[in-house]
């Protein structure tokens, strides 16, 4: 069947009251990483095993036609395979599975709201140098095609400055784009505080949240986020090309579909000629068939996440970060450190010969990256104190 749901139990220790994943656990549900220290969440999550048995099954299912025949003659299946994608979203991320919608990528649902919305003469939108391409190139163009300033906030020492990021906002500004956690030096932002301040202007906050979802313990409506998008390929340990958006009930109204396919309307199971009525959820940004394999991967990574409590799963992967933080600052090797509330698993450290240490590192099967001149550590939930330290000598 096509989201077939594969059952493996996730074990835990307690010790001391606190729950505390168990290796048995990771050694299960990730096997891969009995042969590697992977560090690098923060480019690619490792897959759980029912992730790739579903993927697997799912293109078996197509060489013998299994699939091509539940799609003509069994959509409702497929259709509710999805539904139950969103559902889980839902439960990860807060709110409810109507305002969460599937999209190719994180760029592909950003452009959704930036060519969704008007701005009128004198529109400004306001973004910061630190975010990925992903989170400026769709404001750069969407400034350009519609005529609206872009204001670009200058960051500092790996943080955005809070300060000059208020005083760009004001009554002419249509959108605060920001991610949650900046991709490179791990910079955790209020994005509360900024929607409180957007939304006083009359503007809306937007968020790439690709660096947050899956580690952090996330409920996108207390945050007052307008629209946020991301894809499964990091730290929700999922396929590439499983993308989605989340959009605020109220605000998905306000969003002019620019583009429309025969999945983003209602009775998208009868397929002869008609006018067409897009659904009022967030469906209606859905324009074709997504890349079904891809979701049915996302799917059991959600299940795994999912069955982990969300403050374990963030505590676990802080815990190792901040454990890296302390060896680094014992060995007086420089990282952008911020206040607790800024902090996120992504460390930014400037060792000694850095694209030199990346190699060696990949010649013993120690995996991290580098961004922007630094070595990026990006520990998961999966990740453990031993390998922290592990990197750490290799830096001497």
């Amino acid at each position: 069947m096509f989201f077939s749901d594969l059952y493996q139990p996730i074990i835990y220790i307690r010790r001391a009251m606190k729950p505390i994943l168990s290796p048995d656990f990771i050694q299960t549900n990730f096997p891969s990483l009995q042969n590697m220290t992977y560090l690098n969440n923060a480019a690619s999550g490792i897959p759980p095993q029912a992730t790739i048995d579903a993927m697997k099954n799912y293109l078996d299912g197509r060489v013998k036609a299994e699939s091509l025949s539940e799609l003509k003659d069994n959509f409702e299946v497929t259709l509710e395979g999805f539904k139950k994608v969103r559902n889980r979203l839902a439960a990860l991320l807060g709110g409810d599975s109507a305002c969460y919608g599937l999209a190719p990528s994180t760029s592909g649902g950003l452009n959704i709201f930036a060519h969704g919305i008007e701005y009128p003469e004198g529109s400004n939108i306001v973004i910061c140098d630190l975010e990925f391409p992903a989170n400026y190139v769709p404001w750069q163009n969407a400034a350009r095609l519609y005529r609206a300033e872009l204001r670009v906030v200058k960051s500092e020492n790996g943080g955005i400055d809070q300060q000059e990021l208020e005083e760009s906002i004001d009554e002419n500004t249509r959108v605060v784009a920001v991610s949650l956690v900046q991709f490179g030096s791990g910079y955790r932002t209020d994005v509360k505080k900024l929607a409180r301040l957007a939304h006083d202007n009359g503007a809306y906050l937007v968020s790439d949240i690709i660096q947050a979802a899956g580690w952090m313990d996330i409920d996108l409506p207390k945050l007052d986020v307008d629209f946020a998008a991301a894809q499964a390929a990091k730290w929700l340990i999922g396929p590439i090309g499983a993308g989605f958006i989340y959009a605020k009930k109220e605000v998905i109204p306000q969003i002019d579909t620019r583009f429309l396919g025969w999945w983003s309307v209602q009775d998208m199971k009868k397929f002869e000629y008609a006018q067409r009525v897009p659904f009022l959820d967030a469906k209606k940004f859905e324009v074709g068939s997504p890349a079904m394999i891809a979701y049915v991967g996302l799917r059991q990574s959600l299940r795994v996440l999912l069955e982990i409590p969300a403050k374990e799963r963030e505590q676990a992967a802080v815990d190792n970060a901040n454990h890296l933080r302390k060896l680094l600052s014992e060995r007086s090797i420089e990282y952008y450190d911020f206040p607790d509330e800024n902090l996120s698993p992504i460390v930014s450290c400037a060792p000694r010969d850095v694209e030199e240490l990346n190699k060696e590192l990949n010649k013993n099967h120690i995996y991290c990256s580098v961004r922007n001149g630094r070595l990026r550590v990006s520990p998961h939930f999966y990740n453990t104190r031993t390998e922290i330290e592990t990197v750490v000598e290799m830096m001497r």
